[in-house]
C-alpha cells in the first residue's frame, strides 16, 4: 500500500528486478508492483510491459485522484520519457527537473523519484532500455551527441544530466497511437513492441541530427507547430472515425483554441473542415477506383449512410457521387 510521508503516499519500483521478472511481452500491473498505487489514479490500464530483453514500456494514461511520490531504482539503464500532455517533478538526489509536455527526456541514473500532484492528467510513455543495449544494437553515434550527455550512455553510474530534446511528430503520434491501440493480447503486446522500438528508432535518428537541446519552457511555437502536424496525421490516420475537437486536442497535448489556431495556420482551415476535406477526398480515391459500392465508401469515411454521405460529398464537390467503375447498384435501385 505505500508508505504515508505528509501526508502522500510513497511507492517504490525496481526497475531491474522487475524486467528481470517478466518473461518476454507479458505485462504486470502496477497493483502487482507497487500494491494501493491503482487506488490513486484513474486509468484503464497502468502498469509495466516487457517488450524484449533489454527493454520495459510504462504507458502514461491516467488522472491522478490523489498525491504520490514513486522511488524508481534505475541503475544502469537509460529512461527514456515522453510526456504529451501534463507534467509532473522529478529528483534526483536533492535536484528538481520538471517533466513538462511535449519534451523528449533521456536519463541515466541509479535512483529517482517522481512527485505527481492530484487532479494532473498524464498522457504520455516511459521506455526502459538496458544502456550497452542501446549502444550495441541501435548504433547510436556518440559523436552526436552533446559532450555534457555523453556520460549518460557511456558510464554505468550515468550522470545527473539529463538530455533534452524536443518531441517530435513523429514521436507524438507513436505516443498516440500505443495509447490508442484497442487490440487485445497477443496482438496488443506486438503492436506495441514494434511502436516501442519504432519509437526509439525515431529518438536516435533526432540524436544523430545537429540541434540543441530543449529547454524546459511552456510550449514554443515549434512545438504548438509539431502538436498540430501529430493531429492532422491523427485525422488521416483515422478517417473513418475522427475524434471530437476536445479529444483530438487532449491527445496531441494542446487546448482547444491552440488546436484551432495552429490548424487555421498551417492549413488555413478549422480542424473540422480540415477532417472533412481530407474525408472526401478519400471518398472521391475510393469512388475513382471502381471497387466498392457508394454505399460502402460511406462506411469506410465515417458515414452511417448513404444519405448523409451523399448530402456531405454533393455539399464539397457541388454533385452527388458516383462510381467510375463496376460496383454494386446504388440503394433503392
Amino acid at each position: 500500500m505505500g508508505t504515508l510521508v505528509d501526508g502522500t503516499r510513497r511507492f517504490a519500483v525496481d526497475l531491474h528486478a522487475l524486467r528481470s521478472g517478466l518473461g518476454i511481452g507479458e505485462f504486470a500491473p502496477s497493483g502487482q508492483v507497487a500494491s494501493g498505487l491503482p487506488d490513486l489514479l484513474r486509468a484503464r490500464e497502468h502498469g509495466y510491459r516487457r517488450i524484449d530483453a533489454h527493454t520495459l514500456l510504462h504507458l502514461l494514461n491516467f488522472e491522478v485522484m490523489q498525491p504520490y511520490s514513486l522511488d524508481l531504482s534505475r541503475p544502469d539503464l537509460v529512461c527514456i520519457q515522453a510526456i504529451v500532455a501534463g507534467s509532473y517533478t522529478r529528483w534526483i538526489g536533492a535536484r528538481m527537473d520538471l517533466v513538462p509536455p511535449q519534451v523528449l527526456q533521456i536519463s541515466n541514473v541509479a535512483a529517482s523519484t517522481s512527485d505527481t500532484q492530484a487532479g494532473r492528467r498524464l498522457r504520455g510513455l516511459l521506455i526502459v532500455c538496458e544502456r550497452e543495449h542501446l549502444l550495441s544494437h541501435y548504433r547510436l553515434d556518440l559523436a552526436s551527441v552533446p559532450q555534457a550527455y555523453r556520460p549518460i550512455f557511456l558510464s554505468r553510474e550515468g550522470s545527473p544530466e539529463v538530455l533534452q530534446l524536443p518531441l517530435s511528430a513523429t514521436g507524438i503520434g507513436l505516443v498516440d497511437q500505443m495509447l490508442a491501440c484497442k487490440y487485445p493480447e497477443p496482438l496488443r503486446g506486438i503492436f506495441l513492441g514494434v511502436k516501442t522500438v519504432e519509437f526509439i528508432c525515431d529518438m536516435v535518428a533526432q540524436l544523430h541530427r545537429p540541434q540543441r537541446p530543449a529547454a524546459p519552457r511552456a510550449l514554443s511555437g515549434h512545438a504548438k507547430r509539431r502538436a498540430v502536424e501529430a493531429a492532422a496525421e491523427i485525422y488521416r490516420r483515422e478517417i473513418a472515425d475522427p475524434p471530437s475537437i476536445e479529444q483530438l486536442a487532449l491527445r496531441v497535448g494542446l487546448n482547444r483554441n491552440e488546436l484551432t489556431a495552429g490548424f487555421r495556420q498551417a492549413h488555413g482551415l478549422t480542424p473540422h473542415a480540415y477532417a472533412h476535406m481530407h474525408r472526401m477526398e478519400r471518398a472521391r480515391e475510393l469512388l475513382g477506383e471502381g471497387t466498392l459500392s457508394i454505399s460502402e465508401v460511406a462506411r469506410r469515411v465515417g458515414y452511417e449512410g448513404y444519405s448523409s454521405f451523399a448530402r456531405a460529398y454533393h455539399g464539397h464537390f457541388g454533385h452527388p457521387p458516383a462510381q467510375r467503375g463496376p460496383a454494386e447498384a446504388q440503394p433503392g435501385e
